[in-house]
């Protein structure tokens, strides 16, 4: 193997092609394919073509095999398989409009955002910037959902269950450790009932019940009356209140150029291929059309 390779590097050296570094007869590779190959390869394989010389061969061994695979099938015809060619046909047409966006995307020329930007933020300030309220509570959770219909033995027995440990709570046990002992919520319990997150007015994830319950409650450290979610009946305490506050211009500003900005390149896209539709619209047999269409 290490003779091969040797052999392949004095061939390089007497070519006349001076951008090729590599070539098997007709088939060459570049020292821009290979410098492209190299950067877009993992990093093992990256690593071991610098640095081991089995590892660089069949690095280009199998680079030119996918050209001899690529020539292959830009010889194929229609009428030798054509399922094969015209996903060939395809396939290369999807990849070409993905590159033509990529390479418009590469050469269009961007304004500066910055005005727009500021211009968005001052008209829809109070979209933009303003960040609700978020309380922070936690909950013990006693679960009653296939069987609990209202009026329900079951139901019946969870309120009752749940209320005698609000009471508890009420007059001086620990919330925390009731609901690490008794709540149903298997996250929250390890943390004394704490929900990980805190939830805002709007928290479309969250039950109204337990929403309209948590920003009712006048004070931290309030506890809930029993409550009625999708999962079951809860007591919530409240641990904390962020307020709501307006964000600056300058915490939302590259969000708000990168969103003006990702719009402005589909926008411009969009036209650019408006330029490239027919103008004088298309010549068309429709009775082949139909033809085409009613034998399918």
């Amino acid at each position: 193997m290490k003779s091969i390779f040797v052999l392949v590097l004095l061939c390089i050296a007497s070519w006349s092609v001076a951008d090729s570094l590599v070539r098997d007869g007709e088939f060459t590779l570049s020292r821009g394919e290979v410098e492209y190959a190299l950067a877009a390869s993992p990093p093992q394989i990256r690593d071991s073509a610098k640095t081991d010389e089995a590892s660089r061969y069949e690095f280009f061994v199998n680079l030119l095999v996918s050209k001899k695979v690529l020539s292959v099938m830009e010889a194929l015809e229609e009428e030798d398989d054509p399922t094969t060619y015209y996903q060939f046909l395809f396939k290369r047409l999807e990849a070409a409009r993905e590159l033509d966006r990529q390479l418009f995307q590469n050469q269009l020329e961007l304004p500066d955002f910055e005005a727009l930007a500021i211009e968005r933020y001052q008209v829809s300030k109070s979209e933009i910037a303003l960040v609700p309220e978020v309380r922070e509570a936690s909950h013990i959770l006693l679960l009653c959902t296939e069987d609990c219909a209202i009026g329900s033995e079951a139901e019946n027995e969870t309120i009752e269950t749940l209320q005698a440990l609000r009471d508890r709570i009420v007059i001086g046990d620990s919330f925390s450790d009731v609901a690490t002992e008794f709540s149903q919520d298997p996250g929250s319990k390890k943390r004394g009932g704490r929900l990980s997150q805190g939830i805002a007015r709007n928290a479309e994830n969250v039950d109204q019940s337990v929403r309209d319950a948590l920003f009712a409650m006048k004070q931290v450290g309030d506890i809930s009356d029993i409550v009625r979610s999708r999962f079951g009946f809860h007591i919530l305490r409240l641990e904390s209140v962020i307020p709501s506050r307006e964000r600056s211009f300058d915490e939302v500003r590259l969000a708000l150029v990168a969103e003006i900005e990702k719009r402005f390149r589909q926008d411009a896209y969009r036209e650019y291929l408006l330029t490239l539709a027919p103008k004088d619209g298309l010549e068309i047999d429709f009775e082949a059309f139909e033809d085409l269409v009613n034998s399918m």
